[in-house]
């Protein structure tokens, strides 16, 4: 989940939901959960800290095997109850939508899931910023297999934030996925030439060359992945280091 995410206003709660972070940073999501839980305690009326909260319990919930599965189900209901919460909270906060959306088209039914869902928060999300709205459509409709609409949505998004490297990024993940490769390096390429430096763009496009198989893009991407590993991260990151660490494996 590629998500822009801000850190909370200061306050006597802050400590604790920097702890979450460095937890979440970790890897250890039991352990964020319990700080950003802290966090939620102390200041309920504050999105962020519910937003996080939730993202620990997904990581949580995906991370059970055996016997601890059967506490998974209960978890990701909750999980999806707290994003609601933090949507509630503000509701121009496009990263709880975003992971809200995630959720619905991702989670099975009997936890609530939800594919319809999923278009009804991409129009919500229209309603506060359009080209992430666009983008949000597009990635409802690759989902649900409809391509041509989602190739659409994701140009439609780059139209309307031109500068943006998120629409970029995203856009030139979806090409890759549908085997349109020279186009999708054409957009890597300019999303190399706006920041050689911003590891976004590493995990991107290595990701991108890796899980499309493209063995004649497999050295720079090794290159890519271990500047990812070693780099602190510009801002709090929801995306586990480890996913791109697994990357290395399939090398």
């Amino acid at each position: 989940m590629a998500l822009t995410l801000t850190a909370a206003a200061s306050g006597p709660d802050e400590d604790d939901w920097k702890e979450g972070i460095r937890h979440f940073s970790a890897e250890d999501f039991r352990a964020a959960q319990d700080a950003f839980q802290r966090a939620v305690e102390q200041n309920p009326e504050n999105s962020t800290y519910s937003l996080w909260l939730a993202l620990a319990m997904g990581r949580r919930a995906e991370r059970m095997t055996g016997f601890r599965k059967l506490a998974a189900a209960p978890l990701v209901r909750r999980m999806r109850r707290v994003l609601e919460r933090s949507i509630e909270l503000d509701e121009s906060n496009l990263d709880a939508y975003d992971a809200l959306q995630g959720f619905h088209l991702q989670a099975p039914s009997f936890v609530g899931g939800n594919k319809a869902e999923a278009k009804e928060i991409a129009r919500r999300i229209q309603a506060v910023n359009e080209a992430r709205g666009a983008e949000a459509f597009g990635t409802y409709y690759e989902a649900v297999g409809e391509f041509d609409r989602a190739d659409g949505q994701f140009v439609e998004a780059r139209k309307l934030d031109p500068e943006g490297m998120r629409p970029l990024l995203k856009y030139a993940g979806f090409l890759a996925r549908r085997g349109r490769h020279a186009e999708s390096d054409d957009l890597f390429d300019l999303a190399f030439a706006r920041d050689s430096e911003d590891p976004k763009v590493w995990r991107a496009a290595a990701m991108a060359w890796v899980l499309a198989k493209r063995k004649s893009r497999y050295r720079e991407a090794r290159e890519l992945i271990e500047r990812y590993l070693q780099a602190p991260d510009r801002e709090p990151n929801p995306d586990p280091k480890s996913e791109v660490r697994d990357l290395l494996k399939k090398l």
